[in-house]
């Protein structure tokens, strides 16, 4: 029956347009509401594009309250209507500009929900004007619905304001205080998140940037075909979708109403999305499928059809700035997966907008959600390879996991490295602009974790030899045959000059360390891309490297007996006063012991300069200066049990023995002349 008024009502509105007036004069003044809002109808929508007049603050302020105003926006399709709602005051606020206080009065759209989120942006004003963009709503909404408006001035001044990112090198881009009030905030769909893993995203995302946005999980999300009656033209209050990432499983748009039109820029939301100054982000028309009711306030259920048709440049307090026809360059993001059960990867591609770097683990993680089917605990393997637009130089960095849901290591694993480079903060080094990122992830059929247990030293330890350890894990049960033990034989070279003695051998995964022993946190800030990829390269380790360090047993020295309370007070006493008196000043005249020239004893006179007291051998004297080996009390190798993530450590105590030099016998001796060479 609904459909049958409103199809009603389009035909009557387009009957009298025909005969009676303009395009323009039908849009703005034939808009009537139903009578009956509570069955659900709503107002007919208006047709053709919409025209408005900005009205500034100044005129504003002469508003009598309760002033009628109008608000556009779109409820259902394409089709833009007429809310009726009530001018109440001009309030200063803390952003820098007035916000307008105005009262939803339309009893047909109170009666389906009131304000939705997705109605950011949408044109406020009276009859033919445009005064700011529906923006923000009570936090705790009930009728009648108080909202505020972002001034047009405010809006209209992010066309020319200059953003941080624009003064950087050219390239893509105690007390709890609750608040009366929110953003009318953007809803952010995102597909190909099961509604299971809702709770880990929002860990995951929890960043005060995405303060005036609120994700839904939805199915498909993906840029559809547009309707038969999508217009070309962008005009005041159509719905706009603004995509961060587009492709074969993760689709995320965010979307709003559109709130002025300047020839090819417009302005929309009212207030920002991820307050970013300048963005790279592709927008595309968008169609309204309904009002989703909710406890806190009801959104729009909309989605983004077409191709995109402009990019949206800023993001500001005051709304988004977008620009019509030039399309935003996009990193290409391709995941390839290997389940266990296949011997053919599974690749999807998808693309992030620049500046969402962000979206490139949920990208990843998401995409092996989807395809393995499953959550179950296991070994994953990955490699992931980085080219820049700044440089031929590929980073790579592959990572080994074990875990109980791999989706979370996944995600974790991916932000690291992806904030390597985007975050401003941690890359010093120069722009990094991220050309394509190829992921393969790689499912193993075995839990391969081992435990470092025991080592066992074979036979004697000599300086000078190569010494011959084995080690002895133990690994999962799942990773082994029938023995639950697994050995690795290290082999380490004992150095001629090794502290011959009691020593300790040691065995300990790098893991528990939690980084790489061989690398250098302390290196120079690197000077550009090029060196930061190659440090990151050198802290990079494997998992399952394991680290034998052979070091001497220092033994303990004997602690001295304390002394008893008399003996204590007189060397106190007796090393004060000696402190004492050596600083006291000495008599006009004289000076202290060791001070000035005193004359040598037994009347000896000094040697003059460049006397020669006493001559040494140059022989003699090379000798003693030679250098001589020197000790060396600790050394070590590593190994890499291959595939596997160690953990534990172990030791055991040995001796180290000394080099034997045999004695060969002087002539005379008593032994045979033949026998002595």
């Amino acid at each position: 029956m609904k459909r049958f008024f409103v199809l009603m009502g389009i035909a009557v509105v387009i009957l009298c347009q025909m005969s009676c007036s303009s395009d323009e004069d039908q849009a703005l003044n034939n808009n009537p509401t139903i009578i009956d809002g509570t069955d659900g109808l709503i107002a007919a929508p208006i047709v053709g594009e919409v025209q408005l007049e900005s009205m500034y603050v100044d005129e504003v302020r002469g508003l009598a309250t309760k002033t009628p105003i109008q608000i556009i926006t779109a409820i259902e399709g394409t089709s833009k209507i007429i809310v009726e709602a009530e001018f109440r005051r001009v309030q200063s606020s803390r952003y820098g500009f007035p916000l307008y206080e105005c009262v939803l009065t339309d009893e047909a759209v109170t009666a389906m929900g009131g304000l939705a989120q997705g109605m950011s942006g949408s044109p406020v004003g009276t009859a033919g004007r445009v005064f700011g963009a529906l923006a923000y709503g009570e936090a705790w909404a009930k009728a009648p619905y108080r909202f505020w408006v972002t001034p047009i001035d405010a809006m209209e001044a992010t066309l020319y304001h200059t953003t941080f990112g624009e003064f950087l090198a050219p390239g893509a881009p105690g007390a709890v205080v609750n608040s009366t009030y929110s953003a009318v905030k953007t809803p952010i769909t995102i597909s190909g998140i099961g509604n299971d893993r809702l709770q880990q995203l929002s860990s995951h995302l929890a960043d005060s940037k995405f303060n005036n946005v609120e994700f839904f999980s939805r199915i498909g999300g993906a840029p559809a075909a547009p309707p038969a009656n999508a217009s070309p033209k962008l005009s005041a209050g159509d719905m706009i979708g603004v995509a961060l990432v587009t492709g074969d499983i993760v689709n995320s748009t965010g979307f709003g109403t559109v709130t002025q039109v300047y020839g090819d820029k417009f302005v929309a939301f009212g207030h920002d999305m991820f307050r970013e100054g300048k963005v790279s982000l592709p927008v595309y028309r968008a169609v309204v499928d309904g009002i989703v009711p909710n406890t806190e306030i009801a959104y729009k259920s909309s989605t983004a059809y077409g191709n995109p048709i402009g990019t949206i440049t800023k993001d500001l307090r005051p709304g988004i700035v977008g620009e019509l026809g030039k399309l935003p360059p996009m990193i290409n993001v391709n995941v390839s997966y290997l389940p266990v059960n296949s011997r053919q990867p599974i690749t999807t591609n998808h693309k992030v907008a620049y500046g969402q770097e962000w979206v490139i683990p949920v990208v990843a993680a998401a995409t092996l959600d989807a395809i393995k089917m499953e959550v179950n605990a296991g070994t994953i393997e990955a490699n992931v390879a980085v080219s820049f637009k700044e440089t031929d130089n590929v980073y790579t960095e592959s990572f080994r996991s074990i875990a109980s849901d791999p989706f979370e290591a996944v995600l974790a694993n991916m932000d690291f490295i992806v904030q390597s480079f985007t975050n401003i903060l941690a890359n010093g080094a120069g722009r990094a602009t991220i050309d394509e990122i190829n992921i393969s992830i790689a499912d193993l059929p075995f839990i391969l974790h081992t435990e470092i247990t025991d080592i066992h030293v074979i036979g004697e330890v000599k300086q000078g030899e190569e010494a011959t350890f084995v080690l002895e894990m133990l690994p999962h049960w799942s990773a082994t045959g029938q023995s639950r033990k697994m050995y690795r034989e290290v082999k380490l070279q004992i150095p001629e000059n090794f502290v011959p003695g009691a020593a300790e051998i040691s065995i300990a995964a790098v893991t528990e360390y939690g980084f790489n022993p061989f690398g250098n946190p302390f290196a120079p800030s690197p000077e550009n891309l090029d060196q930061l990829i190659g440090q990151l390269k050198d802290l990079q380790y494997d998992k399952g490297l394991v680290l034998v360090t052979l070091a001497t047993l220092e033994e303990e020295p004997e602690k001295p007996e304390e002394p008893s309370i008399e003996e204590f007070f007189e060397s106190f006493f007796e090393e004060f006063f000696m402190n004492l008196f050596e600083n006291l000043p000495f008599p006009d005249g004289e000076l202290p012991p060791g001070e000035g020239e005193f004359p040598p004893e037994d009347g000896e006179l000094p040697p003059e300069d460049g006397e020669i007291i006493e001559v040494i051998d140059e022989e003699e004297m090379m000798e003693e200066v030679a250098p001589t080996p020197r000790p060396i009390p600790i050394t070590g190798t590593a190994l890499i049990i291959n595939r596997f993530i160690v953990t534990g450590t172990t030791g055991a105590e040995l001796e180290i023995l000394p080099i034997v030099v045999d004695e060969v016998p002087e002539e005379g001796d008593g032994i045979p002349e033949d026998v002595v060479e």
